[in-house]
C-alpha cells in the first residue's frame, strides 16, 4: 500500500486554512527573526552567538516553513512527504532552542554534555521518523516531550547560569508546547490543530524573547 494513502485525520478545507494561516504567520516572524538575531551576533563579532543564532533562527523557520507547505499542499503524495517532514522538523526545532542556551551560557559546564545529549535525540528521532514514516506516532510525540523537558534534569547548572527571567521564559515556553499537545491529540474538536499551531507560536515566541534579551550581546 502506498504510505501516502493511509488514513489519518482529515481536516476540513477551512481548517487546513486555519491551520496554514497560522503557521505562515510564524514563519513570516521566524525570517524576520533570523535575520535580526544573526546581524545582531554577527555586531557583536562573537563566533558562537553567530552559530547559535543561525541554528536556533534555522530551526524556526524550517518548522513553520515547511507546516505551512504541508497545511498549503492538496497533492497526496505531497502533503505524504511534507508531513514527515514537519514532524522531522519539530525535533530539528527542540534541539536548535536548546542551542543558544547551551553554546553561550552554559559553555564552560554542563553545556556541550546537555547539547550533545538534545541533538543525538533529535537525530535518533529525525531517522525514527523518516523511516518509521507515521508508524509509532505516539511514541514520537513522548519523545518530543522528553527531549523539552530534559533541562530540568540539568536544574542546577541550568539555574546558576541563567537570571530569572530567562528561566521563566523557557518555562513558560515549555508549558506552552505541552499544553499545545492537548489540543494537537484533541481530534474530534474542530480547529484543534490551529489551536495547536497558536501554542506552538506563544512557545517559540517566549523562546525567541529569551534568547534575544538574555543569551545574546
Amino acid at each position: 500500500m502506498d504510505p501516502s494513502k493511509k488514513p489519518h485525520k482529515r481536516q476540513s478545507q477551512a481548517e487546513e486554512i486555519a491551520n496554514a494561516t497560522t503557521h505562515g504567520i510564524g514563519l513570516v516572524l521566524s525570517v524576520v527573526g533570523w535575520i535580526g538575531i544573526t546581524v545582531l551576533s554577527g555586531m557583536a563579532g562573537d563566533g558562537w552567538d553567530l552559530a547559535a543564532s543561525a541554528v536556533f533562527g534555522g530551526s524556526l523557520v524550517f518548522l513553520y516553513g515547511v507546516s505551512t507547505l504541508y497545511h498549503s499542499a492538496r497533492q497526496p503524495r505531497t502533503k505524504w512527504i511534507l508531513r514527515v517532514l514537519d514532524h522531522v522538523a519539530i525535533f530539528l526545532l527542540i534541539a536548535g532552542t536548546y542551542t543558544p542556551f547551551t553554546v553561550v551560557l552554559l559553555r564552560r559546564g554542563w553545556g556541550w554534555t546537555l547539547l550533545a545529549l538534545v541533538w543525538g535525540l533529535a537525530i535518533a528521532g529525525l531517522l525514527f521518523k523518516l523511516f518509521s514514516r507515521h508508524r509509532f506516532h505516539p511514541a514520537a510525540t513522548c519523545l518530543y516531550l522528553v527531549m523539552g523537558w530534559m533541562g530540568v534534569l540539568f536544574a542546577d547548572p541550568v539555574s546558576a547560569a541563567l537570571p530569572t527571567g530567562a528561566l521563566s521564559l523557557i518555562a513558560a515556553g515549555g508549558l506552552a508546547y505541552t499544553v499545545g499537545v492537548i489540543f494537537y491529540g484533541w481530534h474530534s474538536l474542530r480547529y484543534s490543530h490551529a489551536i495547536w499551531h497558536v501554542f506552538v507560536l506563544v512557545g517559540s515566541i517566549c523562546h525567541f524573547i529569551a534568547v534575544v534579551v538574555y543569551v545574546l550581546p
